[in-house]
């Protein structure tokens, strides 16, 4: 692992963000990362933010380059709050606004290329890194969701909802707790952030981002139109707050897991329930002794039901079919 970077970011008089050498390529072995990010950088600088954002440095970065980390980071941060059914298409993401620019340029550090620095710089090369983007999403077609599968794995989490069932063995009656989290951001360390999501309702409400929001939510109304149990976790709020849930209530909710994720909601749960076994039809033939092969000895079989390697009696097999 390199100890030092040997590239640093420069803006040039006409605001273009171009990567320069600091050291020989000969003075050590570029590790991976370096590599990426300059072939990155020598094809445009919006591929160049982008590889900075999307992967996670292997040495310190230089304040100079961290900076534009960030402003990259800050860019995935609002994509990643497009609408799942925004497909291949969609409008151009929002820069941020006057305060918010204002607030960037006072942290910038020093760097080369600083004085030509300003509001105008900033909100074009991110005008320009959004262009690359949504043009390269439509070209992949394979919408946001895939296009960050592929390029921005770490991101695909952020500025979505996740449903949380975990177990609370503390509690015989209520076994089961129930959280809805989104994750705003991720950390300095590419590390995936949850948040509670009634917060989401205070930050939102607080920025006065009713957009955003909307955006966030969408994917839980969806839920709920397909799921009458989610609608009634919405409708009671309860989706806003934890929840301890009976065996029953996270049996329903288990059962529609496919619908949640369906409707663009992250869920997570126990292991043992992808795990759990499947009810199976056990069929034993030929218990009774026969001395020659006729009719009867043909239909000698007797059926039965089996939970894993437990067989199950009748009554068990007709309460199962009844929850």
């Amino acid at each position: 692992m390199p100890n030092t970077l040997r590239f640093d970011l420069i803006l040039t008089p006409s605001g273009r963000l171009r990567l320069k050498r600091t050291a020989p390529e000969a003075a050590g072995k570029t590790s991976t990362w370096e590599k990426k990010v300059f072939d990155a950088f020598s094809v445009h600088p919006a591929p160049g933010l982008l590889a900075l954002a999307t992967s996670r440095p292997d040495t310190r970065l230089p304040s100079s380059v961290s900076f534009w980390r960030d402003f990259g980071c800050r860019y995935l941060t609002s994509l990643c709050r497009t609408p799942e059914s925004a497909g291949d298409m969609f409008d151009p993401i929002d820069p941020p606004g006057r305060f918010e620019i204002e607030a960037i340029l006072f942290n910038a550090p020093p760097m080369e290329g600083g004085e030509y620095l300003n509001a105008e710089r900033l909100l074009d090369l991110w005008m320009k890194l959004d262009g690359w983007v949504r043009e390269d999403i439509a070209s992949s077609r394979a919408g946001l969701s895939g296009w960050l599968k592929k390029h921005a794995p770490l991101w695909q989490q952020v500025g979505r909802v996740c449903f949380h069932l975990a177990e609370n063995k503390r509690n015989p009656e209520l076994p089961f707790a129930f959280l809805a989290t989104y994750a705003p951001h991720l950390s300095k360390d590419g590390q995936v952030q949850y948040q509670p999501l009634g917060r989401a309702l205070k930050e939102y409400a607080g920025r006065k981002n009713k957009k955003a929001l909307i955006h966030l939510l969408s994917p839980v109304e969806a839920a709920a139109g397909k799921s009458v149990f989610i609608r009634q976790l919405v409708d009671s709020g309860d989706v806003f707050h934890p929840v301890a849930w009976s065996p029953k209530e996270a049996y329903r909710f288990l059962k529609d897991i496919p619908l949640l994720e369906e409707s663009g909601l992250l869920v997570r749960h126990p292991d043992w329930w992808r795990k759990r076994p499947r009810p199976r039809v056990v069929v034993t033939m030929g218990e009774k002794k026969q001395t020659s092969l006729a009719a009867g000895s043909m239909l000698d079989f007797r059926v039965d039901i089996a939970l894993g390697d437990e067989k199950l009696t009748e009554d068990e097999w007709r309460r199962l079919m009844s929850e």
